[in-house]
């Protein structure tokens, strides 16, 4: 078990945290990670789906894979990013393929790119992707859910979303047969004292944006900012109906202040 553990590096005027844990699981089948290379930098969040062992191999997979694919060939273009998770989805499917307790396996995925200022994420399934701005989220992906895609319908509001009984069931993941498309985002210019977080629904499920945000405003570093959120995850797990898995990274444009 790995316990919370802010995992901190600075890269030129970034600073990164990460952190994983099991929850109320037995295993973790979560993984995180991030690259960076000159101006380049990339960070990967995946939620692995499938039972203990396939959910585990196959977030490890799309993470390594991606960043991998990343490293070969560093883009901020559209074609890029769908080009890095396909290369994720392959090798999955591959491993499926070769082996049938695998079979079923499958990952959610969420990637933030940077090249100097510019940035854009990519994501597949319910992991998310919050850019910060001003203390308030500036843009932040939309799940492939069931419960997403009521929303958009304007069927259930926004904040029906964390409850609704169905928050599980994914329209795209990587290694599903449904060959469902990943979102990309707009590719936009970092600013001073911008945050990012991406992070899985284990993570964000028990956490409001607004306290987030809240949040955000009182942190001195990144590392900071993900274990006050971590507290207040903490404080609601015994009334969680599935205490899961969760994973953050936590990214600061330029450090606030000494923490």
């Amino acid at each position: 078990m790995k316990e919370f553990a802010p995992d901190p590096i600075s890269h030129g005027n970034l600073d990164t945290a990460s952190l994983t844990h099991q929850g109320g699981r037995e295993t973790n089948e979560d993984t995180c990670a991030w690259e960076t290379r000159d101006s380049w930098a990339a960070w990967v969040v995946a939620d692995g789906l499938g039972g203990t062992q396939g959910g585990e191999v196959a977030s490890r997979l799309a993470v390594s894979t991606f960043l991998s694919a990343f490293g070969l060939e560093p883009s901020l273009s559209s074609e890029a990013l769908l080009s890095y998770v396909a290369q994720a989805n392959q090798a999955i499917k591959a491993r499926q393929a070769a082996e049938e307790a695998l079979a079923t396996m499958g990952s959610t995925i969420v990637a933030a790119i940077r090249d100097g200022r510019r940035l854009r994420a990519v994501h597949l399934g319910d992991s998310r992707f919050y850019w910060f701005r001003n203390g308030k989220v500036f843009f932040q992906s939309k799940d492939h859910s069931l419960p997403q895609a009521l929303c958009d319908a304007g069927i259930i509001g926004p904040e029906e979303i964390r409850s609704h009984p169905n928050r599980n069931v994914l329209l795209g993941c990587l290694g599903s047969p449904n060959g469902a498309m990943p979102s990309v985002s707009p590719e936009a210019e970092l600013e001073p004292a911008d945050a990012l977080l991406l992070c899985t629904d284990g993570f964000w499920g028990p956490i409001l944006e607004a306290e987030m945000e809240s949040t955000l405003t009182h942190a001195a570093n990144a590392a900071d900012w993900l274990g006050r959120m971590v507290e207040i995850r903490r404080a609601r797990e015994r009334t969680l109906l599935d205490n899961d898995n969760y994973t953050a990274i936590g990214v600061f444009a330029g450090v606030k202040k000494k923490p």
